[in-house]
């Protein structure tokens, strides 16, 4: 126990050492604190930083894209985002998954990785009480028209 505790007050001296190593390096003016040219300084801050704290808000603001996530430009993407549609109630519109329901996010997950799961969950590798039902009358080409369209989803 003596040990324990003159190790801890080594190690509390030393941190201790070392913040005041910081305090010479400091550079020290005797010079009166001045609140008119302090107050100069905060407003030539302000006029410095303003634009940018503008161009943030706007960011900010500015509206979401309601349109499409997906660029449905092929037949798997639009067979994947119609076999999707059972999906929504766990993983959400979007894949960005719902923790409440102990759904992970898939969105933007590599196809390779979401088909092997599903077919793990159908073949029973992978044990998923809740999806089994969604899965389990899926071709594999349902899987990778779904694994497809939810790897597009964009990762938010």
């Amino acid at each position: 126990m003596t040990r324990l505790i003159v190790f801890a007050i080594s190690v509390i001296s030393l941190i201790g050492i070392l913040s005041l190593r910081k305090f010479k390096e400091e550079a020290v003016s005797n010079k009166r604190f001045n609140y008119v040219e302090e107050e100069k300084d905060w407003k030539k801050f302000k006029a410095a930083i303003n634009p940018v704290k503008k161009k943030k808000k706007a960011v900010a603001q500015a509206p979401v894209a309601t349109g499409a996530v997906v660029v449905l430009d092929t037949e798997e993407l639009k067979n994947g985002k119609k076999l999707y549609a059972k999906c929504i109630v766990c993983h959400g519109k979007y894949g960005e998954g719902k923790p409440a329901q102990k759904a992970p996010k898939i969105a933007g997950q590599y196809a390779w990785y979401l088909e092997e799961q599903v077919v793990n969950i159908q073949k029973g590798i992978r044990v998923n009480k809740v999806m089994m039902p969604y899965v389990k009358n899926l071709s594999p080409q349902d899987i990778s028209d779904i694994s497809a369209y939810v790897a597009k989803l964009p990762w938010k």
